[in-house]
């Protein structure tokens, strides 16, 4: 039971802070068209300050932390912030491109309990044009020399959906099932915020190259019905993440970007039961609401209790930001999940 954890989803003051996303680096080794992140920032957290960070996360009841970036694996001492972290019997999840998988698994798989590896296509030519380098059969290794083990983490795919790949969702959820692995989701492109590394970009994606048409939306439209049959095992199972309705929203997403309808409801209390750390120490609410402070300026309980973030936990809970009613990427945790501490 997770007292503490309930009272967060009724009110706007953090208790406890069972969920967060830690970008160990904004280093990557791809060159994604809807991201930014490209080489570690010069003020990164330091071993010792995540070190320190982990024990204050854990006195907060931190019970699953989420390695992101950039590309995580990108960071050396990735096996020493895996063990900082382990000291306090979290669940750890790697949200990784998978081009470093192969070699470095070995060094973390002790304490993984789930990878989630983003991949954009079911062929070289889609993944690796999205991706920016050729990668594609790289990542196929690494998520077979996981998923070919009898102990492993629980390991998914994620694919963002867009104009280059939405045409083959299909042929995803079959090269998921040949790959073994546990389960796929899928993603809208974000596209309307400075989320990714895009803050302060020279140049911004081109919005051509990630979005679909009018004709796009309705033939994407066709092939989500046909999914309806194809896959009702797989939907059903939940070895496709998402319901027929959630895969929906992607579609409305994109006809609301071409003013053809109104974006798909959101409900959200990702402030109140997590953060999101960037690899410089900054507290965000989540993905897409700007920092409130960062780690490096007092106690964390302070920190994310402060009148900024109360402010916003409360507009989030009244639907009062515009950013949040185009989100592509929402977290509801229920008061009786947050009891049972399912995060």
């Amino acid at each position: 039971m997770n007292i503490q954890a309930l009272l967060n989803t009724l009110g706007t003051r953090c208790r406890t802070l069972p969920l967060v996303i830690l970008y160990v680096t904004e280093g990557c080794n791809l060159r994604c068209i809807t991201c930014s992140y490209r080489t570690p920032l010069p003020n990164e957290l330091t071993l010792a300050e995540i070190v320190r960070l982990a024990e204050g996360l854990g006195k907060l009841g931190l019970r699953h932390i989420v390695y992101s970036g950039g590309e995580p694996l990108m960071r050396r001492d990735l096996p020493e912030i895996c063990h900082a972290f382990g000291q306090w019997q979290v669940r750890q999840s790697l949200l990784t491109n998978g081009l470093l998988l192969e070699k470095r698994f070995g060094e973390i798989r002790s304490f993984l309990h789930e990878i989630i590896v983003s991949l954009d296509g079911p062929t070289d030519a889609i993944h690796d044009t999205i991706r920016g380098a050729e990668a594609f059969h790289r990542i196929l290794r690494g998520i077979r020399a996981v998923t070919d083990m009898h102990e492993r983490p629980q390991v998914s795919l994620r694919t963002v959906v867009q104009k280059q790949n939405f045409r083959s969702l299909p042929e995803m959820v079959r090269l998921a099932r040949d790959l073994g692995v546990d389960r796929i989701s899928f993603l809208a492109a974000d596209v309307l915020s400075d989320s990714f590394g895009r803050a302060g970009m020279v140049t911004t994606p081109q919005q051509d190259d990630i979005l679909l048409t009018a004709d796009e939306t309705r033939e994407f439209a066709g092939i989500l019905e046909e999914m309806r049959g194809a896959f009702q095992k797989e939907f059903e199972s939940g070895f496709i993440a998402e319901s027929l309705e959630k895969l929906n929203h992607i579609l409305q997403y994109y006809e609301a970007l071409l003013g053809l309808r109104s974006f798909p409801p959101t409900v959200c209390n990702a402030p109140m039961v997590s953060t999101v750390i960037t690899s410089a120490g900054d507290l965000l609410p989540c993905f897409f609401l700007p920092g409130f402070s960062n780690v490096r300026n007092g106690e964390l309980g302070n920190l994310l209790n402060g009148a900024g973030i109360r402010s916003t936990r409360e507009e989030v809970r009244h639907g009062l930001l515009d950013r949040c009613k185009t989100c592509v990427c929402t977290l509801q945790v229920s008061p009786a999940a947050a009891f049972a501490g399912r995060f």
